[in-house]
């Protein structure tokens, strides 16, 4: 049955249509339109519905991470977009000479000092070692956690077309890869953030003191960016610096505190698989209040070994972007010696590639629901080179992985960037 009889059925009643002359019964179809599920008409006739935001998954615990929720297809709002003319976005620095080693040397010393202890700077065992661990020979011989987070902070600080394909349309983007802008650590702005841009981006918004260190941080960020851009190659080593630490100080906050407690080498002798031995610094974490496919958490910045979970992405781009070292593991069993290796190479690119998810879902979605307020344009959104990015993204809404950046439990934003500005 046509909608707009369908609906004059229910207001009318199929006896009182029938009485109804042809022209005022084609009259009627032609001006009725029906309500939708969820809607209702006030008081003057306009329509309103219910905003579904509930049933998103959060974070449980202070030192794990959040399982990375997709929201119900309800969620889901296209909006037009219109084009703007993008701006400036730096080239690749893969002309630049290698500065990882010196960013390295940074983060050891000072996020080491901050923490009081040396899990970044301690040279680690080659005796749980995995291939993802000798994939990359400017490594070799460079053991410490803080090496592999220098060297990943320094590969994905060249642009890519990140790998999301996957989860594309419940963030309302396209699912093809090569329509996507691309991204790094350096490629967008950081947004300003307020106690109201965080109300539409975050659950748990802090308080005026942690806000003011996150805006100290997207500052920095912006500053060494368009010093960079303005030729000024020392201003990349400085927001190369500035990340390093950032995730040193991130490491600390998901792992490095508590990885080798009794409790983390319990979980380790309860999943790992035969001749596999915890190593040291990497922790095993299994989250009660998780289903079954997210409950183990392992490592340097907390994933779980399924390839259908928060790993997914993180192993697409691994293996386009590092092919002789691409793995086609599946099952739990082979990927906790590749997530929970001893120098946590591909977990430490994993932890780093996913402010690159994140990134990607704001700067390619078509929702205002899944970018920062400030991309607005009228009622449409900026072009994607035109916008600014945020760390601090609910996972449903723009597939953000930590919980701190989140300020999931109230207080671990704040011990972040607290780590990040201990001056």
């Amino acid at each position: 049955m046509p909608q707009g009889i369908s609906c004059l059925v229910d207001e009318l009643g199929m006896r009182k249509l029938k009485l109804l002359p042809l022209f005022v019964l084609l009259l009627l179809i032609q001006t009725t339109s029906c309500v939708p599920d969820g809607c209702s008409k006030d008081a003057q006739g306009e329509l309103v519905c219910e905003d579904d935001t509930a049933g998103q998954a959060g974070e449980t615990d202070d030192e794990s991470d959040v399982v990375d929720p997709i929201p119900d297809e309800g969620d889901i709002v296209e909006e037009e977009e219109e084009e703007e003319e993008p701006t400036p976005i730096p080239d690749d620095p893969t002309d630049n000479i290698s500065v990882w080693k010196e960013v390295a040397d940074e983060v050891a010393d000072t996020v080491d000092y901050i923490s009081g202890n040396d899990e970044l700077a301690k040279g680690r065992s080659i005796a749980s070692v995995n291939e993802g661990d000798s994939c990359h020979s400017e490594l070799s011989g460079n053991g410490r956690f803080a090496d592999a987070i220098g060297f990943f902070v320094e590969e994905l600080s060249k642009k890519q077309q990140v790998q999301v394909q996957g989860i594309a349309p419940y963030y309302n983007m396209s699912s093809n890869p090569d329509s996507y802008e691309e991204v790094s650590l350096v490629s967008h702005e950081l947004c300003s953030v307020t106690s109201s841009s965080l109300s539409q981006t975050i659950k748990n918004v802090p308080g005026s003191t942690t806000i003011g260190l996150a805006n100290r941080f997207a500052d920095d960020h912006n500053r060494y960016r368009e010093l960079y851009m303005d030729g000024d190659q020392e201003a990349l080593v400085d927001l190369k610096k500035h990340w390093g630490k950032f995730f040193g100080c991130l490491a600390y906050s998901e792992s490095l505190s508590t990885a080798d407690t009794s409790s983390s080498y319990s979980v380790a002798n309860k999943y790992g698989p035969s001749g596999y031995s915890k190593p040291s610094g990497v922790k095993f974490y299994e989250d009660p209040y998780q289903d079954a496919a997210s409950r183990l958490n392992i490592g340097l910045f907390q994933f779980t070994p399924t390839k259908s979970g928060n790993i997914n992405p993180c192993i697409k781009q691994w293996n386009r972007d590092y092919p002789s070292c691409s793995t086609s593991s599946s099952s739990q069993s082979a990927l906790i010696p590749l997530v929970g290796s001893s120098r946590q190479h591909f977990n430490t690119f994993c932890g780093v590639h996913k402010l690159l998810q994140t990134f990607t879902v704001q700067v390619n979605s078509s929702s205002t629901r899944n970018t920062h307020p400030s991309n607005k344009s009228g009622s449409s959104l900026k072009g994607s080179g035109a916008r600014c990015v945020t760390p601090h993204f609910y996972a449903g809404w723009a597939y953000n992985h930590f919980g701190p950046l989140q300020n999931s439990t109230g207080s671990n934003l704040y011990k972040l960037m607290s780590c990040v500005y201990n001056d």
